[in-house]
């Protein structure tokens, strides 16, 4: 049978975790376990997740994505695991069913949802596409939601070397291992947390490029110098969508510069 676990990492996720486990109650197929990792919460989560029903395992040491996101995985028995973050809750009630029905074909490793619209991508990825493709910022598979085979991560774990870019890394793998990756356009609520994600975003992609020598697809360093260029008297001025501009090119270069060097743990 197809049983699916959720994996869910906390810390003081009280505010988001009822809306996160009512989504996941409502799904027309809904998880068989919850396994929940304590990662240091002092407010009511863990008795939240606790009347959901949810296993608790506590992570004691210090705050890892990937190191926690591989423990949490290894208390699962189930064939799938949904890696969920605890402020990421679906508003539509057959994704879990269509992130199971993609994992239909053998050959797929994994099925997330897309955080955008973009069809720079095919909704399933093989390891061809990325290569002629080359990296776009955005997400090929994501641990805030995405479904994964047990035994593929069995066979390779997340990469506990790097902090945050573990799901890039994973996908990419799986890719050049020949299978695929589904990307599902859905519906979601997503707190997003930490500062810079645009450029912590980029550093991500221009990491994961560098390991796997791909080549990265976005505006380049003159384009963003013209943006830049061209947003500046707006920005000076004080006009939002002009600020707004400037800011996401000007971090899209900081990432590109110096990805070496930046946090990539994105939570």
């Amino acid at each position: 049978m197809d049983e699916i676990t959720a994996v869910i990492r906390y810390k003081d996720s009280a505010s988001t975790l009822p809306e996160v486990l009512d989504s996941l109650k409502r799904q027309t197929r809904p998880v068989d376990r919850i396994v929940a990792v304590d990662t240091g919460s002092r407010d009511d989560s863990t008795r939240i997740l606790t009347e959901a029903g949810a296993k608790i395992i506590k992570w004691e040491q210090p705050y890892h994505h990937s190191r926690v996101t591989n423990f949490g995985i290894s208390h699962c028995d189930t064939p799938y695991v949904l890696c969920l973050s605890s402020h990421t809750a679906m508003n539509e009630p057959d994704i879990v069913a269509n992130l199971l029905e993609s994992m239909s074909d053998p050959r797929v490793a994994a099925s997330s949802i897309c955080w955008d619209d973009d069809s720079f991508y095919t909704n399933k990825i093989d390891h061809h596409e990325i290569l002629q493709k080359g990296l776009k910022l955005g997400s090929i598979y994501t641990n805030s939601l995405g479904l994964l085979r047990k035994t593929l991560w069995e066979q390779h774990a997340f990469d506990e070397s790097i902090n945050g870019v573990e799901d890039y890394e994973w996908a990419i793998h799986q890719l050049q291992a020949g299978y695929k990756i589904h990307r599902l356009q859905a519906k979601i609520s997503y707190q997003r947390k930490g500062h810079n994600r645009i450029m912590r975003g980029t550093a991500r992609v221009f990491c994961i490029a560098h390991r796997y020598q791909l080549k990265v697809t976005w505006l380049g360093y003159k384009a963003t110098a013209q943006a830049l260029i061209k947003h500046l008297p707006g920005k000076l001025k004080g006009q939002d969508e002009a600020v707004e501009r400037f800011d996401y090119h000007a971090r899209r270069l900081m990432g590109s510069l110096f990805w070496r060097f930046i946090d990539l743990n994105i939570n």
